[in-house]
């Protein structure tokens, strides 16, 4: 198999505008750092992307310049005009020589939001990036930097095709359940949660089945695991205890962003 049928990301929201860009430098440069630690196989050699430019630059060259490059990257309305009161983003992507292989680690974007994601554009994912013991280590090490009320790795699916419209020719977008056979899935910024972190106020209470595996973090946070297996969606079991997992952070952490994607 070359290709899996979903993607997969790490997703945690951040508690304020991005809006100093060396502040941003510092978490930025920690967090990929600490992503090369965890395997430097999977995170190698990462390329550092100023946005307007649309230029690449490795990271071994720009490492004194990276809150330079994070001043280009301020976010902009649908005008461009530039908005520093929301913040900054900072964005790169390891240089894997195998498409399917590489990571992309994305920060603000202008909503508050960090991303590390697997593949690339148009390029299902390689099966060798996506291991739980991978992915349970980079989400416990981007939250010791950021320290979010919750975290996710989650699975995705491009859930959206064009359909024939009449006789015209004409088409529209019609969206359907990223698990056919499963389509009461709740929709959530969540998606189809595989490991799900929630800060210890959020995880008060919780009460999971014990096919839910959990492990309590360091600040007293919960760690909650659907399956130590690829999480894969279209299996009845893993949908079922994603479910779990997407009911419990919709409940907890959703925020009213619950059905946004």
């Amino acid at each position: 198999m070359n290709a899996l049928a979903f993607d997969y990301s790490i997703r945690l929201p951040l508690s304020a505008p991005l809006v100093s860009p060396g502040w941003l430098a510092s978490k930025f440069l920690t967090t990929l750092d600490a992503l090369t630690e965890i395997d430097a196989s999977i995170f190698p050699d990462w390329e550092v992307i100023d946005l307007p430019a649309m230029k690449e630059y490795p990271l071994a060259v720009v490492r004194s310049r990276i809150a330079e490059i994070i001043g280009h990257n301020i976010i902009r309305d649908e005008y461009g005009h530039t908005r520093p009161e929301k913040g900054y983003s900072a964005a790169a992507h390891t240089t894997i020589a195998t498409i399917s292989h590489r990571m992309r680690l994305w920060i603000g974007m202008g909503d508050n939001t960090l991303w590390l994601k697997t593949g690339d554009w148009k390029v299902s994912t390689g099966p060798a990036i996506v291991t739980f013991g991978l992915f349970k280590a980079a989400l416990l090490a981007i939250h010791a930097i950021w320290l979010s009320p919750w975290a996710c790795v989650q699975a995705f699916r491009a859930n959206t095709i064009w359909v024939p419209i009449g006789k015209g020719g004409g088409h529209r977008l019609v969206e359907g359940p990223m698990i056919p056979a499963e389509p009461t899935f709740p929709r959530s910024i969540f998606h189809i949660p595989w490991v799900a972190y929630l800060s210890a106020p959020l995880a008060s209470g919780v009460e999971l089945p014990p096919e839910i595996q959990t492990e309590r973090t360091p600040d007293g946070g919960l760690l909650m695991i659907a399956t130590e297996e690829r999480l894969d969606p279209d299996l009845p079991e893993h949908a079922r205890r994603a479910r779990i997992l997407a009911e419990t952070l919709i409940a907890r952490a959703a925020t009213g962003n619950a059905g946004k994607q």
